[in-house]
Parts: C-alpha cells; structure tokens; sequence
C-alpha cells in the first residue's frame, strides 16, 4: 500500500466514527485591486494535519512549532483586521497570477439581463406603477424579489429538473469548528487550494500563462468540478518554500512549455524569474532557441534599453547568461580553456626564500686532512 492510499483510507476511517477532519483553517486572499493597491477578499480554506504533516515537512514544522518557520504564515484569530483587505506592499508577491483583478472582472460582466434586471431589483421607472407611493419599504421590495426569481425559475425550467453541482451549488451554514487559524501573507487562495487538493491527490493542472493571450477556443478547458488551476509560476514558488521538489518541477515544466517566440521576452523581463536562477536559465535558452524569431527580433531592443535603464534588477544575469550560452553554442573550446583555473604565482615568502638562497649557493671547499697517514703525497713531475 502506497503512503497515499494509507493516508486516504485514515481519513475514510476516521469520517466513518465521525472524528473532524479539519484541523486547520488558512484564511487567504483572492483578489487584487488597483486603486487602491491592495489584495481584497480574504476567503478560507480547511485541511487535515494527517495529511499535512504526512506530505510536507514545511508544515509539519509549521504545525508543531509555536512559532511558524516562515514570516508569511502567521497565526490569525479570525477577527476582522483583514476584511477590507491588505496593502498590496504588505503582500509578499504583488505580480501573483492567481489573484483576480477587480477591474477585470467588472469589465467582463455582461450587461444586466431582463430577469437579472428583476433579480437584482433593477425595475425601469416605466414599469413602476406605484412610484408615488411611499408606502413601499426594503422589506416588500424583497418579497418582490423572492417572488419573481420563484417564478422564474419555474418558468426556465421543468418540474424537477436535476441540477448541476457546478452551476448551482448548495450553500450550508457555516458549522463552527474548533481548528488552528493561519494567515498566509503572500499566497492566492487558488494557489493554495490547489497546493491542497495535490496533497490529497496527487492531481496538478496548471493555467495558461496570462502573458499567452486569452486560451483558444479549441483548447480543451479542466473540468473545474474535479481540478482547481492554478497559475505554474504561483505553484513553482510556493512548491519552492513547503519544499516539495516533484510539484515544483511539475510547474517548472509547464511554465517552459508555454513560452514560445512570443511570450519568451515579457516572462524574462517579469519580477518572479528575477527570483529564481533556475527559471532564468530556462527563460535565456527558449530565448536562443528563437533568437531569429520575428517577434525576438522586433523586441530584444526594448529589452536591452530597459536592462542599460536599471529598469531589470537582473539585467546583469541575463547578459551574462545569454553571453556565456552562446559561448557554448558557438565556442564551447573557447569557453572551456576561459574556466580553466589559472596557476597564480604565491606570495613571496622570506623563509622559503632563505632556504632556497642556501640551497642555490656553492658547497664550502674541504678541509684537508692533516693526520699522519691521511697526507697525500705530490706528484713528481
């Protein structure tokens, strides 16, 4: 038995005797908001120790230690600091691709239909009869309200139509649980819910990169009822500080197989692959591989304006890089003898220097020997 399937049969058996499944609750942010700059909507998600503890040891050491082993994880009393949101300075990765722009969302709402018209108590002053009366409170506007969707719905639909889980989810009280409340800084609630669900199931998908455009209509998009996306560059970074080595590369190979000729210099240029050395690298060899690419070719000159602007803080590490792969490409030889270690000569050293003077210097001439029987006799001529 797998160490997955232990931990899926322990929670099955600790449901079935009725134990709580939750034992801590993250309390995260989902949106973002441009004016003024902060993360808004602080929502919650619930998970179990057994598994945490089991798949991670960042939260193991999260969970058994008083203090938590990264400032971003605090400890959160559930109170109402942050419901109007945090400044986005305060929030740890201001450029996160999975929190939801408000702006964005506005933008793309359609426009109000008939029976949202209704729903919504938006009713045009041609179809109120009863505008001078003042009678009218909140109250019977509501039952108005709940009167026309009742209708509504029994018009848009047959009697007992099944409805989808997806679209019309059904909405339970909030139980009240006795768990431990952490608040996390610098992380989207979709990547952590999806962080969540992989711990459970070893499932991962990840979302297009924003920088590719909006997705193509062929694209087959997840099913959202059985996988939460998440943004590969949120996921690699947070894969990156619980340490779990397999869901980072996972994301690392997502990110390089969605940069292409066309996206390859806004993600080097982003603020997260100034971060990480490995992800740069990545970034500087898909850049090689479409260095003749009519859109490289086209926009390499912003780049190095932006890097000789000291608008890049790793514009440094992206000339030298680049430099030292096309060494590599063109000059491997070359490259090689340049890393060669060089013999330096050492410093003089005046005892070493003395001995080498001594052995340098001619041996002193021979005593002769003037003992009676050690006398050499001269030749005669």
């Amino acid at each position: 038995m797998s160490n997955h399937q232990a931990l899926v049969e322990a929670l099955l058996m600790k449901s079935i005797l009725g134990q709580e499944l939750v034992d801590t609750k993250f309390h995260l942010f989902s949106g973002r908001s441009a004016l003024p700059r902060k993360v808004t909507r602080l929502q919650a998600l619930f998970a179990n120790d057994v598994v945490l503890t089991a798949r991670s040891e960042f939260f193991a050491e999260l969970l058994s230690r008083t203090g938590s082993p990264d400032a971003a994880f605090v400890n959160f009393d559930g109170g109402s600091d942050f419901e109007d949101g945090m400044a986005l300075d305060d929030y740890g990765y201001a450029s996160d691709s999975d929190l939801e722009d408000e702006e964005e969302e506005k933008a793309s709402q359609t426009p109000l239909s008939d029976v949202t018209a209704v729903l919504e108590g938006h009713i045009s002053e041609s179809d109120d009869d009863d505008d001078d009366d003042d009678d009218d409170d909140d109250d019977d506007d509501l039952l108005v309200v709940a009167d026309a969707r009742s209708e509504i719905d029994a018009l848009a639909s047959p009697p007992q139509a099944a409805t989808s889980i997806a679209s019309a989810p059904i909405q339970h009280k909030p139980r009240v649980i006795n768990c431990r409340n952490i608040l996390v800084r610098d992380t989207a609630f979709r990547t952590l819910k999806a962080l969540l669900l992989y711990l459970y199931t070893d499932k991962i998908v990840f979302s297009p990169l924003k920088s590719q455009g909006p997705p193509k209509t062929d694209v087959k998009t997840p099913n959202l009822s059985t996988s939460w996306p998440c943004s590969p560059k949120s996921m690699y970074r947070l894969a990156s500080k619980v340490r779990l080595d397999s869901l980072r590369d996972q994301a690392f190979s997502a990110i390089r197989s969605s940069l292409d000729a066309g996206n390859v210099l806004q993600e080097l240029s982003s603020s997260f692959t100034s971060k990480y050395p490995a992800i740069l690298q990545m970034h500087v060899e898909v850049l090689l591989q479409h260095i003749a690419s009519v859109p490289v070719i086209q926009n390499i000159p912003s780049l190095v304006r932006r890097i000789t602007d000291s608008q890049l803080p790793h514009g440094a590490d992206i000339i030298i890089d680049l430099y030292q792969k096309l060494l590599l490409r063109y000059h491997p030889q070359a490259l090689a003898l340049a890393n060669t270690p060089i013999e330096r000569e050492l410093p003089p050293d005046p005892q070493l220097d003395g001995d080498l003077a001594k052995l340098k210097s001619p041996a002193p001439p021979m005593e002769k020997n003037t003992s009676k029987g050690g006398k050499k006799k001269k030749k005669q001529m």
